[in-house]
């Protein structure tokens, strides 16, 4: 209860109050403050659902895609190259610090021997088997997409939707509110201006 007196003081509520002193402008920043109450607990919401239940479905259409095109094989070891395995992620640094590339070994769709480079995040040795993925005609690919990472993604992609449009709303709040506050000053020092010639003269009222 105790955000709702900074809720209706931030939206501007208040000034639907009946009040002879109030303006055009105040009305307008009232309209301003409900539009972004319900753009950031209605519309960013919703848009934040709609996008993670499309990102979803497309993804877990991918990986299902995925999974029917690629195959899991058993390849040996032929013999580990040597060389550390080039890292761009910092925060897999310390997982892949021991990481090497290896030529692996396995039977192909066609029943004919293929070889092929692989990264390997453990110590191998010749003639260990290591699981490998393949295409339809037993090419090398990239392990498919889970059905976890997919939904973890498409969770991001929700929020980052709905933090968007929330972003976005209070941006324009806050905006309107600069441009009305401007005005405001422009409109008070023409009415000094405009005082201050008459000030203190007899008859002038000042």
């Amino acid at each position: 209860m105790r955000a709702m007196p900074g809720l209706w003081r931030w939206c501007g509520l208040w000034r639907w109050r009946r009040n002879p002193l109030r303006r055009r402008s105040d009305l307008v920043e009232a309209w301003a403050g409900l539009a972004t109450a319900v753009a950031v607990g209605v519309g960013a919401p919703l848009a934040g659902w709609a996008t993670g239940h499309a990102v979803d479905g497309r993804l877990q259409r991918d990986v299902r895609l995925e999974h029917a095109a690629r195959h899991q094989v058993a390849a040996v070891v032929v013999r580990t190259a040597g060389h550390p395995v080039p890292v761009t992620d910092t925060d897999a640094i310390s997982a892949l610090d021991a990481a090497r590339t290896a030529v692996v070994r396995w039977t192909g769709p066609d029943g004919a021997p293929r070889t092929g480079t692989v990264f390997i995040e453990h110590k191998h040795t010749a003639g260990d088997l290591l699981p490998v993925w393949t295409d339809a005609a037993g090419h090398l690919v990239q392990r498919p997409m889970d059905r976890a990472t997919a939904r973890t993604n498409a969770v991001a992609a929700g929020i980052g939707a709905a933090g968007g449009i929330a972003a976005l709303a209070c941006a324009a709040r806050q905006t309107l509110g600069w441009r009305i506050m401007r005005r405001r000053l422009a409109d008070w020092e023409r009415e000094w201006a405009r005082v201050g010639q008459d000030w203190g003269r007899a008859g002038a009222g000042g």
